[in-house]
C-alpha cells in the first residue's frame, strides 16, 4: 500500500472524529493542506475539476475560499471568544 493511500485511510476516521467532537481546527488544517498542491498543479477539486488555465476566476475563488475557511476554522479554535465573528 502506498504512503498516500495509508494517509488517506488514517485521515478519514480522524476527520469523522473531529466532526463528531466539533474539532474544527482539524478541518481548517485540511483546507489549508489543500492549498499548496492546488496552487502548484493549477487544479482544484470543487464539484468537478477546476483548471487554472481554463477558468482562472473560479480556480482562484475556490483556492481563496479554502484559505479563508481554513484560517477561520483554526482561528475559531484558537480564539473561541471571537468565534462568533469568525464562523
Amino acid at each position: 500500500m502506498s504512503r498516500q493511500r495509508i494517509l488517506n485511510h488514517i485521515a478519514f476516521p480522524v476527520l469523522v472524529i473531529a466532526a463528531a467532537f466539533s474539532l474544527y481546527w482539524v478541518w481548517g488544517l485540511l483546507f489549508l493542506w489543500w492549498l499548496a498542491p492546488a496552487i502548484r498543479s493549477g487544479h482544484a477539486h470543487f464539484v468537478f475539476d477546476v483548471n487554472r488555465v481554463e477558468d482562472p476566476v473560479l480556480f482562484w475563488a475556490v483556492v481563496t475560499l479554502w484559505a479563508l475557511f481554513g484560517a477561520m476554522m483554526v482561528a475559531a479554535s484558537l480564539f473561541p471568544q471571537y468565534a462568533a465573528w469568525l464562523v
